[in-house]
Formats: structure tokens, sequence, C-alpha cells
């Protein structure tokens, strides 16, 4: 295990580019919830009273620089995998997806706030963007105060990767929100990992990121060397990047990198990033339930299964391509109610 030293800046006062800004004070309930409703979601990528945004625009795409992502490593990467397309421009890399890994989810839940995947559409003006250039923040700002609403990196897999701390500051992964993938559903049914996805080591190679941060620095699986204070290391050439660990806070303790946040502490989330829409109310925790099984029957339809009080119960969902969402859910004695949605 890696030791992590703590950063205690947990200032109210957001400092981006050494400028300091107010914020204004957002209302959080038990549960976890975000500015449009969702569970961690996304904000709008738009402008705010109370956000602090940065003026500088990153420079031509030359390698000499240490700190400057390369693009073509990058596009390589995440369109190594079904459905992922990338672009961009002088300042972000763009990341588009539907939101939903081509592995299992949602299996040894045991606290479930009856939530499940659909496909979402992290595409165009609502993708995922990453700086191509990262600067070095002389004032990282720590993920145990900080980002617990929206993402905090996006997986080479195109699959956001949010705080390990919910937004009661609690490890998700401890109380059992987490799917054997470090994942689950946010109140837009918006799957999304809290832990990093050190399985995608074994597909992309460990010589390669797993995700990069919204501060636009790569994260990598595991290591043997020494990490600093953020989980991450300087290289001689004076490149950064992240590594994960086995345990909390598992990846970047600090965010080494500038980065515009919304909102106050520990509610702010890291801007822009793109946003979800809920087709369907939220629902509230089922107490005692623990999800099963959970298979794809179709491109667009899954079976998910679950057991309360030792007996069975199953959601069979899909969607169309008008956008119809199609839910029937089955109770332990046969009976099915059916619900439809229009996005």
């Amino acid at each position: 295990m890696n030791a992590v030293a703590e950063n205690n800046n947990e200032s109210q006062i957001l400092v981006i580019n050494n400028e300091d800004t107010s914020t204004s004070n957002e209302e959080t309930s038990d549960t976890e919830a975000t500015s449009n409703n969702n569970d961690e979601s996304g904000t709008e990528n738009s402008s705010s009273s109370d956000e602090t945004t940065s003026s500088e625009e990153s420079s031509s795409n030359d390698q000499s620089d240490p700190l400057l992502n390369d693009i073509s490593e990058m596009k390589s990467l995440f369109e190594s995998f079904d459905g992922v397309i990338t672009s961009n421009d002088s300042q972000f890399f763009y990341v588009s997806s539907n939101g939903l890994p081509s592995h299992n989810m949602m299996v040894g839940i045991t606290n479930w706030q009856q939530q499940i995947p659909i496909n979402q559409n992290y595409s165009d003006s609502n993708s995922w963007s990453i700086p191509i250039k990262p600067e070095i923040s002389n004032s990282p700002l720590s993920s145990k105060s900080n980002f617990m609403t929206g993402a905090m990196a996006i997986a080479v897999n195109g699959i956001p990767i949010f705080n390990p701390l919910n937004n009661r500051g609690e490890d998700a992964s401890e109380i059992g929100e987490l799917d054997q993938w470090g994942g689950h559903c946010g109140k837009a049914d918006d799957y999304h990992y809290h832990l990093p996805p050190t399985h995608l080591s074994e597909i992309v190679g460990k010589n390669n990121p797993i995700a990069y941060s919204l501060d636009g620095f790569p994260i990598y699986g595991t290591t043997t060397k020494t990490l600093d204070e953020n989980l991450g290391i300087l290289n001689s050439d004076g490149s950064y990047h992240y590594h994960t660990i086995n345990d909390y806070p598992y990846f970047i303790a600090n965010m080494k990198g500038k980065v515009t946040v919304l909102g106050s502490a520990p509610n702010n989330q890291i801007i822009p990033q793109p946003k979800t829409t809920p087709v369907r109310p939220s629902l509230t925790p089922l107490n005692g339930a623990e999800i099963t099984n959970f298979s794809k029957t179709s491109e667009s339809s899954y079976t998910l299964t679950y057991t309360l009080n030792s007996e069975i119960y199953s959601i069979n969902y899909s969607w169309d391509n008008s956008g119809h969402y199609y839910f029937t859910f089955t109770d332990s004695q046969g009976n099915s109610t059916t619900e439809t949605y229009h996005n």
C-alpha cells in the first residue's frame, strides 16, 4: 500500500489559474444530488455566476512540451473501445460515448437506489473534455473535500469516474453501493465508476493509461514506485501522471492540475463536463435488496435481477431510436407492471 499525505486545502474559495473567485453555496440532500437533480451527474457546458474559468488557451500541439498530451496516443487508446469517438481542438480532447461499457454491470450491489443503466448522449457539445495541455496547480485541491458532484476523470472506455466518496462523504465501495467493477448508476440512470477501472490495464496494457483526469493528466494502474501526496509521479522530463492504489483514496488524492470548478466545496464539480438528463423520476434506496444478475438481451435491452427478503424480482427494460423507454417490473409472484417514458 502506498502512503498518501492528505492535502488540507478545504477553502470555499476556488483557486483557478491563481485567481480567487467566490462561489455561492449549493444545498445538498441526504441522497446523492446535483444541480440537475441527478446522482452526482455533470452539469451543462455553460457559464454561470458560480463558476470560475480558465482564460488561457493551449498552444499548438508541440510534443517538445512535456505537459502536452499526445493526441494520436489518446485517440488510439479511446477509439480501441467500441462506440467511443474522439475529436479535438486547440484546447480540449473530446470523448463521445453512450455511457455503457462492454462489461457486465450492477451485480453485487447491496445498497441500491433502484437506478439501472441506460444509454447517455455524451456526444457533440455534450462530450467529455480533457485539456490537451494540463497546467500544474500551485494549490492542488483535495478530493476528500472537493469534487463530490460530477466526474473527476474519464476512463479510456468512455465511462466517467466519480469521486470514491459519495456526496455524503462516504466511501461508496465500503457501504455496498458499487458493483464488481467499482460502478453504479446515478439518478439519471447514468452508469459511472467510483473506483478507477484497473481491469482496463489488461486490455490497453499496463504501460498505457486507463483514464485521464479532467485536469488533463493521465492515470495509470498500480505501481511499485513511490507516489507523491497526490498519488502521482513527476517525471524527470517534467511530465506528470497519476497511479491507482488498492485502498482509499484509490486515485487522485489531490488534483495536481488546474481545473475550473462550479459550486462550493465539498459538492463542487469540475467543468466543463456533460449533462445527464433523466428519463424517469429518481427513486429511493431499496433496503435489503441485492442485485444478483444483469444481462444484455439485445443491443438496447437488458434484464436486472435482484433479491429482497429471499424472494426474486426482475426488471426488463429497453429503448428505441425514437427515445421511448420501456420498463417492466416483475415481482416474486410473477405479477408485472409496465412503465413507459419518452426522452
